[in-house]
């Protein structure tokens, strides 16, 4: 299974300002609305937002920073099932099913469960677009099970970094805030392939390499050949 994280398109934000934090009402209803009963929150880097089996009394959306969100499996492996982003809403399930920890310092805003649930009461359109981001939060998962089963390690790698250009709105540059370790445990991958595959895109020059977390699209249609390769 892959971790509830309702992905929007809100654009990261640099710090929490007045308009980040200010109550935005709709007369349609809309995600906008939950910043009334929020509180912003900080989670520091490594430390656990919520933890699996844990019972769901809050949802979250990320401001600032980034969080993974993993299951150690049976033989002591961890699966990452996805990175949350600001603009992201995660925890949404009754019982946490995955870990989120924060990948770097991250500020949130922290909503109650059954706060949300009487406001949805108020507001019906609210309901209609949590479930409208849900139904796009399972087309993520089915292309991460493609992503996951038919993709070699190359094509892997290539969609994620397109996915992530994608997340951040830039079209020739990505930061990474997760570390090689995270990205191959999203992978299926090990941490040494997935340098390797890092360099040698970078030796053919499909990307450019500024430190581990700047990545340049140096050639972005070789990089969605690649990714389309499967």
């Amino acid at each position: 299974m892959l971790a509830t994280v309702i992905r929007t398109r809100v654009s990261p934000v640099d710090s929490l300002s007045p308009a980040v934090l200010a109550p935005r009402p709709h007369a349609g209803g809309s995600l906008a609305d939950f910043d009334q009963i929020g509180t912003v929150i900080s989670v520091r880097r490594n430390e656990a937002l919520f933890r699996e089996g844990d019972p769901g009394r809050f949802w979250f959306r990320v401001l600032i920073g980034a969080l993974r969100s993993s299951r150690l499996l049976p033989d002591g492996r961890r699966h990452i099932s996805g990175f949350t982003l600001p603009g992201d809403f995660v925890g949404l399930e009754d019982i946490y099913r995955f870990t989120a920890e924060a990948v770097s310092n991250a500020t949130l805003m922290r909503y109650s469960r059954q706060t949300i649930d009487g406001l949805v009461e108020q507001q019906p359109g609210l309901g209609r677009c949590l479930l409208k981001l849900v139904c796009g939060d399972l087309d993520t998962a089915q292309s991460q099970m493609l992503l996951l089963g038919r993709k070699n390690a190359a094509e892997k790698l290539a969609s994620f970094l397109l996915t992530m250009a994608d997340r951040n709105g830039k079209a020739d540059r990505i930061s990474l805030p997760m570390t090689r370790c995270d990205i191959a445990d999203y992978l299926g991958l090990t941490t040494e392939t997935v340098s390797r595959v890092f360099s040698q895109l970078r030796s053919e020059g499909v990307i450019t390499l500024r430190a581990s977390s700047e990545v340049g699209l140096k050639n972005r249609s070789a990089l969605q050949a690649l990714a389309a390769a499967a």
